[in-house]
């Protein structure tokens, strides 16, 4: 079976919030022919920072998330700012205010899909080396940030027992990980 695009009936904008809208989509299958609503989230593109200081420390930041309810123990990032032409000055700006480091060096790793079955965005995630503190965190409001360092060789203790869950972050040091493979 080939799959196909659906036809797009219209669009309803429900609720427009700070950073998302969501609306609900008419789509037509290509199978079935059948009239179906989705609901999906509009939100600006989206950054996240792999950050290696030079004495081979990764630069994680800890905050609560209200999605879990818990604290969770994250690589930077955050949104691309209207006036951001470049998602790598995004991750600049988000390494910088969010743990008070800056990079020597800062590189694409690669671009996904938060959640294609809702979210229309993409994340850009990125690779910053030469990380030195140079400053305090500028947190915005809603925003309880601790930086926490740690030895890159520890990374994969954090990811077996569970530290490290937030599934974006994991998909960035996949990215990472594919980029030194050999």
């Amino acid at each position: 079976m080939t799959i196909h695009d659906w036809e797009r009936l219209g669009d309803e904008l429900l609720v427009r919030y700070k950073v998302f809208d969501v609306r609900k989509s008419r789509r037509r299958s290509p199978r079935t022919g059948a009239d179906i609503g989705f609901f999906l989230i509009d939100t600006p593109n989206w950054v996240n920072v792999i950050a290696i200081t030079t004495d081979q420390k990764l630069v994680l930041v800890r905050q609560f998330r209200h999605g879990s309810e818990q604290v969770s123990l994250e690589i930077p990032g955050g949104l691309i700012d209207p006036h951001e032409t470049d998602p790598a000055m995004a991750a600049a700006r988000e390494l910088r205010e969010e743990t008070g480091f800056e990079a020597q060096h800062i590189e694409l790793l690669g671009v996904m899909n938060p959640n294609p079955a809702l979210f229309t965005n993409r994340l850009s995630a990125f690779l910053a080396t030469g990380c030195r503190r140079v400053g305090d965190l500028a947190m915005d409001p809603g925003e309880d940030i601790e930086v926490v360092t740690v030895p890159v060789a520890e990374l994969d203790g954090l990811i077996r027992r569970g530290e490290i869950d937030h599934a974006l972050v994991l998909a960035a040091i996949a990215f990472w990980r594919a980029r030194t493979a050999t």
